[in-house]
């Protein structure tokens, strides 16, 4: 299927009905994070136009008891890449949102989403982003403005694109880092990537706990590993999160 022809399919789903938008949330252990997470992805939105489905790793501090009834809750090996290939064969939606459970989608998400992918040969994207609390550099690394470069689009951006365009470029690969920069790259492959100008609010607290600059560098230099030396995503994850667990929080 040509990237033409994804693009004047799309346009014809957004415009010949409303579009069910399903919202994917894995979590591990994220008690204190997920119920306002999922409150700014429901906002409003009746369920004909969001569906939100958490996909648990085995949680042992209730985070899936804090899920309102409302909302589908998965259960699922833990892998964050793993956690949201589920979650996205179970999803209803023509467009699929990756939300990490620490971040929050911004006011008028679904509208940029919907609009965002209706744009002609478009595969996916992801929001700007803002860490919150802001201490000391943070609020610098918060003005900075990414393009939308497959290479700078990460997971706590909110990922975003049609579900003919993932199940076309295999979704997520099961590996424990990464995966988000892979799913960019191969939907890069199929058609357009945009950046939504609205920022979800993302936890800052790996930045907090490391150290901003030291947190800064460390995704710089695995990235740069990752992208230009070869690196494992095995071997990236055990210098980020001391072994090689995916779904972990960041």
């Amino acid at each position: 299927m040509g990237q033409a022809h994804l693009g004047r399919t799309r346009v014809r789903s957004v415009q010949g009905r409303p579009t069910l938008v399903s919202v994917i949330v894995p979590t591990l252990n994220e008690a204190s994070h997920i119920t306002s997470a999922l409150a700014a992805a429901r906002r409003d939105y009746p369920s004909d136009e969001v569906e939100i489905i958490v996909v648990d790793g085995g949680s042992t501090d209730g985070t899936a008891g804090r899920v309102p009834d409302s909302e589908r809750v998965l259960s699922c090996p833990p892998g964050r890449a793993r956690q949201m290939n589920r979650g996205a064969a179970a999803a209803s939606g023509d467009s699929l949102v990756f939300c990490h459970a620490d971040t929050k989608l911004p006011p008028g998400w679904r509208a940029a989403v919907v609009r965002a992918l209706s744009g002609p040969g478009v595969s996916g994207g992801s929001f700007r982003i803002r860490l919150e609390p802001a201490r000391g550099v943070l609020h610098l690394l918060n003005g900075l403005r990414y393009p939308a470069d497959w290479r700078l689009m990460y997971g706590d951006q909110a990922q975003f694109t049609w579900r003919a365009a993932f199940d076309r470029v295999g979704g997520f690969p099961d590996i424990p880092v990464m995966e988000d920069l892979e799913l960019m790259r191969r939907l890069s492959g199929v058609g357009k990537l945009v950046r939504v100008p609205l920022s979800v609010v993302s936890s800052s607290r790996r930045f907090l706990e490391r150290g901003p600059l030291r947190q800064f560098a460390l995704d710089v230099t695995l990235v740069l590993r990752y992208l230009y030396l070869g690196a494992e995503p095995e071997a990236l994850a055990e210098a980020y999160y001391g072994s090689t667990k995916g779904g972990e929080g960041p």
